[in-house]
Protein backbone atom coordinates (compact mmCIF):
# COMPACT_ATOMS: atom_id res chain seq x y z
CA UNK A 1 0.00 0.00 0.00
CA UNK A 2 2.82 2.38 0.87
CA UNK A 3 4.32 1.81 -2.60
CA UNK A 4 1.14 3.12 -4.22
CA UNK A 5 1.16 6.13 -1.88
CA UNK A 6 4.80 6.90 -2.75
CA UNK A 7 4.16 6.59 -6.49
CA UNK A 8 1.04 8.77 -6.25
CA UNK A 9 2.95 11.40 -4.26
CA UNK A 10 5.78 11.31 -6.81
CA UNK A 11 3.33 11.72 -9.70
CA UNK A 12 1.68 14.70 -7.95
CA UNK A 13 5.09 16.27 -7.26
CA UNK A 14 6.19 15.89 -10.91
CA UNK A 15 2.88 17.35 -12.10
CA UNK A 16 3.27 20.34 -9.79
CA UNK A 17 6.85 20.92 -10.96
CA UNK A 18 5.73 20.79 -14.60
CA UNK A 19 3.17 23.49 -13.80
CA UNK A 20 5.98 25.89 -12.84
CA UNK A 21 6.67 28.38 -15.69
CA UNK A 22 9.81 28.06 -17.80
CA UNK A 23 11.25 31.36 -19.06
CA UNK A 24 13.52 31.72 -22.07
CA UNK A 25 15.47 34.90 -22.76
CA UNK A 26 17.36 35.24 -26.06
CA UNK A 27 19.52 37.95 -27.61
CA UNK A 28 20.93 38.29 -31.12
CA UNK A 29 23.21 41.03 -32.39
CA UNK A 30 24.08 41.30 -36.09
CA UNK A 31 26.94 43.66 -36.88
CA UNK A 32 29.33 41.73 -39.07
CA UNK A 33 29.43 38.30 -37.44
CA UNK A 34 26.12 37.40 -35.74
CA UNK A 35 26.29 36.82 -31.97
CA UNK A 36 23.56 35.03 -30.09
CA UNK A 37 22.89 33.95 -26.54
CA UNK A 38 20.03 32.23 -24.76
CA UNK A 39 19.21 31.63 -21.10
CA UNK A 40 16.63 29.25 -19.63
CA UNK A 41 15.22 30.06 -16.18
CA UNK A 42 12.99 27.70 -14.21
CA UNK A 43 11.42 27.47 -10.75
CA UNK A 44 11.09 31.25 -10.41
CA UNK A 45 14.77 31.91 -10.99
CA UNK A 46 16.20 29.17 -8.72
CA UNK A 47 17.59 27.29 -11.72
CA UNK A 48 19.18 28.90 -14.77
CA UNK A 49 21.09 27.60 -17.75
CA UNK A 50 23.07 29.60 -20.31
CA UNK A 51 23.17 28.06 -23.78
CA UNK A 52 26.47 28.98 -25.37
CA UNK A 53 28.25 27.93 -28.53
CA UNK A 54 30.91 25.28 -28.13
CA UNK A 55 34.59 26.13 -28.24
CA UNK A 56 36.00 26.22 -31.76
CA UNK A 57 38.02 23.19 -32.82
CA UNK A 58 41.36 23.28 -34.70
CA UNK A 59 41.17 24.02 -38.43
CA UNK A 60 42.14 20.46 -39.46
CA UNK A 61 39.45 18.88 -37.29
CA UNK A 62 36.86 21.37 -38.53
CA UNK A 63 37.70 20.58 -42.19
CA UNK A 64 37.18 16.84 -41.58
CA UNK A 65 33.96 17.48 -39.67
CA UNK A 66 32.65 19.79 -42.39
CA UNK A 67 33.12 17.06 -45.03
CA UNK A 68 31.35 14.53 -42.85
CA UNK A 69 28.59 17.01 -42.01
CA UNK A 70 28.15 17.80 -45.71
CA UNK A 71 27.55 14.10 -46.48
CA UNK A 72 25.26 13.73 -43.47
CA UNK A 73 23.39 16.92 -44.47
CA UNK A 74 22.73 15.62 -47.99
CA UNK A 75 21.59 12.26 -46.63
CA UNK A 76 19.48 13.99 -43.99
CA UNK A 77 17.69 16.16 -46.55
CA UNK A 78 16.88 13.09 -48.65
CA UNK A 79 15.36 11.12 -45.77
CA UNK A 80 13.56 14.21 -44.42
CA UNK A 81 11.86 14.77 -47.78
CA UNK A 82 10.93 11.10 -47.89
CA UNK A 83 9.47 11.20 -44.38
CA UNK A 84 7.57 14.45 -45.04
CA UNK A 85 5.79 12.71 -47.93
CA UNK A 86 4.06 10.49 -45.36
CA UNK A 87 0.32 10.86 -45.81
CA UNK A 88 -1.12 13.35 -43.31
CA UNK A 89 2.18 14.15 -41.59
CA UNK A 90 2.45 17.77 -42.84
CA UNK A 91 -1.10 18.52 -41.66
CA UNK A 92 -0.43 16.84 -38.31
CA UNK A 93 2.84 18.77 -37.88
CA UNK A 94 1.13 22.07 -38.68
CA UNK A 95 -1.59 21.38 -36.12
CA UNK A 96 1.05 20.44 -33.53
CA UNK A 97 3.00 23.69 -34.05
CA UNK A 98 -0.19 25.77 -33.78
CA UNK A 99 -1.12 24.08 -30.50
CA UNK A 100 2.38 24.65 -29.09
CA UNK A 101 2.40 28.33 -30.11
CA UNK A 102 -0.92 28.89 -28.31
CA UNK A 103 0.79 28.07 -25.01
CA UNK A 104 3.87 30.27 -25.54
CA UNK A 105 3.48 33.71 -24.02
CA UNK A 106 5.70 36.44 -25.47
CA UNK A 107 6.53 38.64 -22.48
CA UNK A 108 8.83 41.03 -24.34
CA UNK A 109 10.07 41.39 -27.91
CA UNK A 110 12.34 44.16 -29.19
CA UNK A 111 13.76 44.14 -32.71
CA UNK A 112 15.71 46.91 -34.44
CA UNK A 113 17.19 46.16 -37.85
CA UNK A 114 18.63 48.07 -40.77
CA UNK A 115 18.53 46.33 -44.16
CA UNK A 116 20.07 47.39 -47.46
CA UNK A 117 20.86 45.93 -50.88
CA UNK A 118 23.64 46.70 -53.39
CA UNK A 119 21.23 48.65 -55.57
CA UNK A 120 19.30 51.41 -53.74
CA UNK A 121 16.45 50.91 -56.21
CA UNK A 122 16.15 47.27 -55.11
CA UNK A 123 16.16 48.44 -51.49
CA UNK A 124 13.31 50.80 -52.32
CA UNK A 125 11.30 48.00 -53.96
CA UNK A 126 11.94 45.74 -50.97
CA UNK A 127 10.67 48.36 -48.52
CA UNK A 128 7.71 49.21 -50.71
CA UNK A 129 6.61 45.68 -49.82
CA UNK A 130 7.87 45.66 -46.19
CA UNK A 131 6.71 49.14 -45.13
CA UNK A 132 2.95 48.34 -44.92
CA UNK A 133 3.72 45.14 -42.98
CA UNK A 134 6.03 47.09 -40.69
CA UNK A 135 3.32 49.68 -40.02
CA UNK A 136 0.68 47.03 -39.30
CA UNK A 137 2.98 45.20 -36.89
CA UNK A 138 3.90 48.46 -35.14
CA UNK A 139 0.24 49.46 -34.81
CA UNK A 140 -1.30 46.16 -33.70
CA UNK A 141 1.59 44.59 -31.81
CA UNK A 142 2.43 45.64 -28.23
CA UNK A 143 6.08 44.84 -28.97
CA UNK A 144 8.71 47.14 -30.44
CA UNK A 145 9.63 45.90 -33.95
CA UNK A 146 11.39 48.28 -36.31
CA UNK A 147 13.02 47.68 -39.70
CA UNK A 148 14.72 50.60 -41.46
CA UNK A 149 16.13 50.79 -45.02
CA UNK A 150 19.75 51.59 -45.81
CA UNK A 151 20.41 53.26 -49.17
CA UNK A 152 24.22 53.26 -48.82
CA UNK A 153 24.59 50.92 -51.81
CA UNK A 154 25.91 48.00 -49.77
CA UNK A 155 24.22 44.73 -48.85
CA UNK A 156 23.86 44.94 -45.08
CA UNK A 157 21.77 43.46 -42.31
CA UNK A 158 22.51 45.10 -38.99
CA UNK A 159 20.60 45.23 -35.76
CA UNK A 160 19.64 43.41 -32.62
CA UNK A 161 16.86 41.24 -31.31
CA UNK A 162 15.81 40.66 -27.70
CA UNK A 163 13.00 38.42 -26.58
CA UNK A 164 11.59 36.86 -23.43
CA UNK A 165 9.00 34.09 -23.63
CA UNK A 166 7.28 31.94 -21.02
CA UNK A 167 5.56 28.58 -21.12
CA UNK A 168 4.36 25.94 -18.67
CA UNK A 169 5.80 22.49 -19.53
CA UNK A 170 2.59 20.74 -18.40
CA UNK A 171 0.69 22.49 -21.20
CA UNK A 172 2.91 20.79 -23.80
CA UNK A 173 2.03 17.27 -22.62
CA UNK A 174 -1.26 16.92 -24.52
CA UNK A 175 0.06 18.31 -27.87
CA UNK A 176 3.21 16.16 -27.62
CA UNK A 177 1.30 12.96 -26.84
CA UNK A 178 -1.28 13.70 -29.52
CA UNK A 179 1.43 14.24 -32.13
CA UNK A 180 3.66 11.34 -31.04
CA UNK A 181 0.88 8.73 -31.15
CA UNK A 182 -0.93 9.99 -34.25
CA UNK A 183 -1.12 7.60 -37.21
CA UNK A 184 0.96 9.82 -39.60
CA UNK A 185 3.75 10.16 -37.01
CA UNK A 186 3.84 6.39 -36.38
CA UNK A 187 4.07 5.83 -40.16
CA UNK A 188 6.93 8.35 -40.37
CA UNK A 189 8.75 6.65 -37.47
CA UNK A 190 8.41 3.33 -39.27
CA UNK A 191 10.08 4.85 -42.34
CA UNK A 192 12.94 6.20 -40.21
CA UNK A 193 13.49 2.83 -38.51
CA UNK A 194 13.55 1.02 -41.85
CA UNK A 195 16.00 3.59 -43.23
CA UNK A 196 18.35 3.15 -40.24
CA UNK A 197 18.06 -0.62 -40.55
CA UNK A 198 18.99 -0.57 -44.25
CA UNK A 199 22.05 1.62 -43.51
CA UNK A 200 23.36 -0.94 -41.01
CA UNK A 201 23.09 -3.81 -43.50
Amino acid sequence: MWVIAVLASLAILITLLLCVPLDMVFRTNIDGKPKSSMRLVWLFGLFGKDCRRKRKKPEAERAIEQKRESRDWTRGIRITLEVMRTEGLARQLGSFIKRILRHIKIRELIANFKVGLDNPADTGLLFAFLAPINLLVSYFSPHHIRIEPSFAGDTIIKGNLYGAVRLRPIQLAAPLLGFAFSLPTLRAMKKLVLYKWKRKE
